[in-house]
């Protein structure tokens, strides 16, 4: 093993698992001595980084997912930050905002990325009702330093997970509707094939709901028809108007029938 070879694949600011180091040539024991001679700092159980590199919530989600061995991310970002990422959701303060990252189901956030003061403020959400298998679900992103790339959901997939995860009481917040209505460039054929695949059926009538509401084009072109919006009435919003087309209680500018 030549030091300064294996230096050289580890992407600046990144953080690496023993099982990567393996693969490109660093035994176990080989990793902590390099850690002892000062070449690689040990993050946490079986993660390591070039010594005085910085890291950030995007190091440890390199981590886990260069570990991956099956196709879909065993971590990513998602909802809001995916969608702030992407240029979307303006408002979403950069700076000390909560990072969301979500987990697909059977797979788990190691200890040391849990508790990491480095990566910030996070929160951890499963699937929610949206498989990592389909279509449309991820795209690559470039993180500032350019040194790696991380796949994060895309804007379709985004907007799902955000509304997955929310409260009803922020469904309808200036926060998601402000959202929406900049979301004139999303896929239609992508939102279907997600929306068919969504297994939230509160998920999947509110977002229907919040579509109609922004007006997009993209809106119309949905097949109602092919998805599962359940049976019955529910109530999204406690003392609202039912919305009629929907089956769900929305705040009165929200309905079919304002």
């Amino acid at each position: 093993m030549k030091v300064n070879q294996l230096l050289s694949q580890i992407p600046y600011g990144a953080i690496v698992t023993t099982s990567w180091l393996a693969s490109h040539g660093a035994t176990s024991d080989q990793s902590r001595k390099l850690a002892t001679s000062g070449w690689l700092q040990r993050v946490g159980h079986g993660a390591y980084c070039r010594a005085g590199d910085p890291l950030s919530w995007e190091s440890g989600v390199f981590a886990l997912q260069a570990s991956s061995k099956n196709g879909a991310p065993p971590i990513w970002p998602g909802g809001q930050t995916a969608l702030a990422l992407q240029g979307f959701a303006h408002y979403v303060p950069m700076g000390h905002a909560t990072t969301h990252l979500f987990v697909r189901k059977g797979s788990k956030v190691p200890k040391w990325m849990r508790n990491a003061e480095w990566s910030g403020r996070k929160a951890f959400h499963t699937e929610s009702g949206l498989p990592t298998h389909l279509p449309g679900s991820f795209t690559d992103y470039q993180p500032p330093s350019g040194a790696f790339a991380l796949q994060v959901s895309t804007p379709e997939r985004a907007v799902l997970e955000w509304i997955a995860v929310s409260t009803n009481a922020l469904l309808f917040s200036s926060d998601m509707v402000d959202t929406f209505s900049g979301l004139n460039t999303l896929r239609p054929r992508r939102l279907q094939a997600l929306l068919e695949g969504c297994r939230s059926v509160k998920t999947k009538r509110a977002f229907m709901v919040l579509a109609r509401h922004a007006g997009h084009a993209w809106y119309r072109r949905l097949d109602r028809t092919r998805l599962d919006l359940g049976k019955g009435k529910r109530q999204l919003w406690p003392g609202g108007k039912l919305d009629k087309e929907y089956l769900v209680t929305v705040p009165q500018g929200f309905t079919d029938d304002p």
